[in-house]
């Protein structure tokens, strides 16, 4: 099961979809099966979105077995990244895969 280590460390960071788009990093909230990660606008009409990091597992024809993630907006569930763990382990990296959620189309 994935563990983020240093949850503070995301708190307030900016996340920057466009110059006049900007949000920050408002709280990380570790449940059993996901984590909730609360960020707010600086100045959009819907203020606060909530992006959802839910752990997944998908097996091949093989019978390999992938360990994924799934990151996604919980108002626009069609906006949807898979990433790996190596992926979240970099703080700059993860940052950027919610930069990417947000700045999809539908």
């Amino acid at each position: 099961m994935l563990k983020i280590q240093n949850l503070n460390e995301l708190k307030l960071r900016q996340i920057i979809v466009t110059k006049r788009n900007l949000y920050y990093v408002e709280g990380i909230y570790e449940y059993e099966d996901c984590y909730q990660i609360h960020i707010r606008s600086y100045n959009k009409t819907i203020v606060d979105e909530l992006l959802i990091l839910q752990r997944n597992k998908a097996v091949n024809l093989k019978g390999f077995t992938y360990n994924y993630y799934t990151l996604y907006n919980s108002n626009e569930p069609q906006r949807r990244l898979n990433i790996t763990k190596e992926m979240i382990n970099f703080k700059d990296m993860f940052i950027h895969s919610i930069e990417q959620i947000l700045k999809m189309n539908n």
